[in-house]
């Protein structure tokens, strides 16, 4: 008999289906031993910590223990990242002191269905003591700030308050942003626009100066350059230009992306998305959630080809996916993608529904092609304008769908205006439009969590808290 660990019951439900003889499953439900909780833990001359085995883990080491008897070998398959890391290599310790011939291996299990159950199997490795060293680093790290200037803040402000290496930062961001707000002084500019007529056609075009569009502080000298050089003549269509614009398809996702996008689309705070990607991962149907790369497998995007032929065809199908590479990604594993691209739906809440499609739907369309819009621009001119100075107008039709197929009736369309070179223009109206500079946004949880990664502070398994802990601290 083989003792084949996790870190959740809900993961042993989705392996019992593959592995039925042979295993004993059992789940940690988390770390087993941690700094301990009443003091700091940590020698600060030489910084060793002293770990301690977790009391309210005291049940599950005896069950383990009792099983450890009974087995000669044992399958640590917890959270393929640092933490899962530590909970093995705590399992390992605990385990081989009691029954030293017991041999252990170590799995990364990237999804839990058949397929990843076999890949994991059949690459078993050693527990990573540098994985570990880096996740017991970081525990002292935490450990160090947090005790050690948390209550210092509380003493200072007189106030329950808490400091953290990741945090800190982040706060201090959001502040450093606040004031960039509050400093901000707001600029006034002016621009012109005509609508243009002729017959039943009407078209807006704005002024434009070495093909930007112009734009002045002074309101008067817009009014007065318009009732100077356009208000009693027409204005000629000089040149229409024509070019093709892509739009190229999301990248792969990846946590940080992962909380973006069910943000913007579904609402979920940080700790929502993660806690339903969590279940959707420990059911079989994505894969694991806690991931900086937005690498695909050989065997994914060969599926991900053959499923966009079939349903949309052959032109749609990416050839090459070109990702620049960051210089903080460690790139432990894959991108977060559907174990089975056919799968439409799965049979958990509606708010894991609802995330399972969103991944599913960007995973596809991050396999597929860009979209293509034909951009159209008309050119006009007048006899009492300057050189460098035209008026134009652009008009935006998508040609070709590409990617955006997976996302219909996302895209605004326009109908071009069919005009001729040389035809004449009466203005019919117009107007001096006012530009106000704005102000910098103020973070949301996406968009601070996606500052911090391009900083290389934090890690995908810190994301989803890290908000929560702040506004405690508010």
């Amino acid at each position: 008999m083989i003792l084949f660990v996790v870190e959740s019951p809900t993961k042993i439900k989705t392996l019992q289906k593959f592995l039925k003889e042979g295993f004993i499953f059992r789940a940690t439900f988390g770390h087993i031993r941690d700094l301990p909780k009443v003091k700091l833990g940590i020698d600060l001359n030489t910084f060793k910590p002293t770990l301690e085995w977790l009391s309210n883990k005291r049940k599950v080491l005896s069950e383990i223990k009792k099983i450890g008897s009974q087995v000669k070998e044992v399958y640590l398959a917890t959270d393929p990242d640092r933490e899962g890391e530590a909970i093995a290599y705590h399992f390992y310790e605990y385990l081989s002191k009691i029954k030293p011939e017991l041999k252990f291996k170590r799995l990364d299990l990237i999804e839990i269905t058949e397929n990843g159950l076999k890949k994991a199997l059949s690459n078993l490795r050693e527990i990573n003591p540098y994985l570990y060293q880096s996740w017991l680093t970081r525990r002292v790290l935490d450990r160090l700030i947090g005790y050690l200037i948390s209550p210092q803040l509380s003493k200072n402000f007189k106030k329950s308050l808490s400091a953290g290496r990741v945090q800190s930062v982040a706060l201090r961001l959001i502040v450093e942003r606040e004031r960039e707000i509050e400093n901000f002084v707001p600029e006034k500019s002016y621009s012109l626009e005509i609508k243009l007529k002729k017959d039943y056609t009407e078209i807006s075009a704005g002024l434009y100066y070495k093909n930007k569009l112009y734009k002045t502080k002074n309101k008067e000298k817009l009014i007065k350059f318009f009732k100077e050089k356009l208000s009693k003549d027409f204005i000629t269509l000089e040149k229409i230009e024509e070019r093709i614009e892509k739009k190229n398809p999301p990248l792969p996702l990846k946590t940080t992306t992962l909380i973006e996008i069910s943000q913007k689309f579904l609402g979920y705070e940080p700790k929502q998305t993660m806690y339903y990607a969590q279940r959707l991962y420990e059911n079989g149907y994505i894969t694991y959630m806690r991931t900086d790369s937005v690498r695909v497998s050989e065997y994914a995007k060969k599926l991900a080809k053959e499923f966009i032929e079939l349903y949309f065809g052959r032109k749609f199908v990416a050839q090459k996916i070109n990702i620049k590479k960051n210089r903080f990604v460690q790139d432990a594993h894959e991108c977060i993608r559907p174990t089975d691209i056919y799968r439409e739906d799965v049979p958990l809440s509606e708010p894991e529904k609802k995330l399972y499609k969103l991944i599913r739907s960007f995973f596809i369309a991050s396999q597929m092609v860009p979209a293509e819009y034909l951009l159209r621009t008309y050119i006009f001119t007048h006899k009492n304008l300057e050189k460098d100075y035209i008026f134009k107008s652009t008009y935006r039709k998508l040609i070709f769908e590409g990617f955006l197929k997976i996302f219909r009736n996302q895209e605004e369309e326009n109908e071009f205006v069919d005009l001729r070179i040389k035809e004449t223009f009466e203005v019919s109206e117009w107007r001096i439009k006012e530009h106000i500079t704005e102000p910098p946004s103020r973070y949301t949880s996406s968009t601070l969590i996606k500052k911090l990664e391009s900083m290389g502070i934090g890690r995908p398994s810190t994301y989803a808290t890290l908000l929560d802990i702040i506004k405690e601290n508010m």
